[in-house]
């Protein structure tokens, strides 16, 4: 796996937005900028193991509360789509399985799960 420099760029100015950069650890900073700085250079990261040690950084530079809400939904649509399948739902209702892929729709379908898990 590569990492190029536009990658690390634009995944810092994310973490720096949305707030993440100031969770990370002095030294996933340290190593941060000195990927940054070695990749402004070379324009890519090659070496496995710093790359592996990045995208674990990248991960947390990116997450935001809104990903993991639509992940939760992509999720639970997921679950739908197999249920309705096995049952024959989607044989007298086909348009559902449109409802279904509707962002907005899945949005709704992450926030209500994320509602179910805070109120556990």
């Amino acid at each position: 796996m590569i990492i190029r420099y536009e990658d690390l760029l634009s995944a810092f100015k994310k973490g720096l937005r949305n707030g993440n950069w100031r969770k990370l650890s002095s030294l996933e900073k340290a190593l941060y900028r000195v990927a940054l700085a070695y990749a402004k250079i070379k324009r890519k990261i090659v070496n496995s193991n710093l790359v592996r040690e990045i995208l674990k950084i990248l991960e947390k530079l990116r997450f935001s509360l809104a990903s993991k809400v639509f992940n939760a939904g992509l999720e639970r649509v997921r679950e739908l789509l197999t249920l309705y399948e096995r049952k024959g739902v989607f044989k007298w209702c086909p348009q559902l399985k449109e409802w279904l892929l509707d962002p907005s729709y899945i949005l709704w379908l992450g926030v209500n799960q994320h509602n179910n898990i805070i109120s556990l």
